[in-house]
């Protein structure tokens, strides 16, 4: 109980994650440019099982650490508001997941097994998070 408690009260609401997006995803398009499959939408969604399912209240294992992800299929990138804690991760989301869009996906399961730490695709998505006071 304890912990659902401090989500709750550590958790952004989709109004709050949604005005950011609104704010700063236009500029980082215009600095970045399109995505190789054109700008990508963005949609925020409460968990991920949810997003991916269909199913509005399902949950899973990764629902309470599931952030952001770019799903090259949809060309979306997708915010989960729940695990957002401030403005700055919600920015830092945004750069690190547009920059996916900059990769090819046909690369994606290669790199996946270097492992995380050591996957180019990763390093440069973490690399693109670093300019995120310039959204402020």
């Amino acid at each position: 109980m304890i912990k659902l408690k401090s989500i709750l009260l550590e958790a952004m609401s989709k109004l709050e994650v949604q005005a950011i997006v609104d704010r700063v995803f236009p500029q980082i398009v215009k600095d970045r440019g399109t995505g190789r499959q054109g700008v990508p939408k963005i949609e925020v969604h409460r968990d991920i099982y949810a997003q991916h399912s269909g199913i509005e209240d399902m949950e899973g294992e990764l629902s309470d650490s599931s952030e952001a992800e770019w799903v090259h299929e949809d060309n979306a990138i997708y915010i989960y508001f729940p695990n957002m804690r401030d403005e700055e991760h919600v920015i830092r989301s945004l750069l690190h997941e547009f920059e996916h869009t900059h990769q090819d996906p046909k690369k994606h399961d290669e790199y996946r097994a270097l492992g995380y730490d050591k996957n180019p695709y990763e390093i440069a998505a973490y690399k693109a998070e670093e300019k995120w006071k310039k959204y402020l």
